[in-house]
């Protein structure tokens, strides 16, 4: 019995784990260059937006439910961000945090292009009966 646990703590160490660990480890690293790059490229979308919906409609913001849900994308991203630099919530915690994140994009593209409603109705979804 004591040889089969000395077995299996000695599997833990093995080359498969290694490699395990250094792939999360890289994707770790990668994930955080690519979404602070697309931080950055959401931000400049957002102030963009905001300098033309003010030129359009003559308002910077409106609370309309596609900028709502962007700026909220926005949040959740810095809060990653956030999280990386923090020493105590690095690892599996910026790990849920960039997954709500990449949730959450998906309902600002498609959720809100669902409903429909808002200054942005003109990339809802139609119907069409034949």
């Amino acid at each position: 019995m004591k040889e089969t646990i000395f077995f299996k703590k000695l599997l833990f160490f093995s080359d498969k784990n290694y490699y395990k660990a250094q792939f999360i480890q890289q994707l770790d690293y990668w994930s955080y260059r690519v979404i602070s790059l697309g931080f950055i490229f959401l931000t400049i979308g957002i102030l963009s937006g905001a300098v033309w919906a003010n030129e359009a409609w003559g308002s910077y913001w409106s609370w309309d439910p596609k900028e709502t849900w962007a700026f909220i994308t926005w949040i959740v991203f810095a809060i990653y961000l956030h999280t990386r630099t923090n020493k105590n919530l690095q690892g599996a915690n910026s790990a849920i945090v960039a997954t709500l994140g990449f949730l959450i994009i998906w309902i600002c593209y498609f959720g809100v292009n669902l409903l429909g409603i808002g200054l942005h109705s003109y990339g809802s979804f139609t119907l069409t009966y034949s």
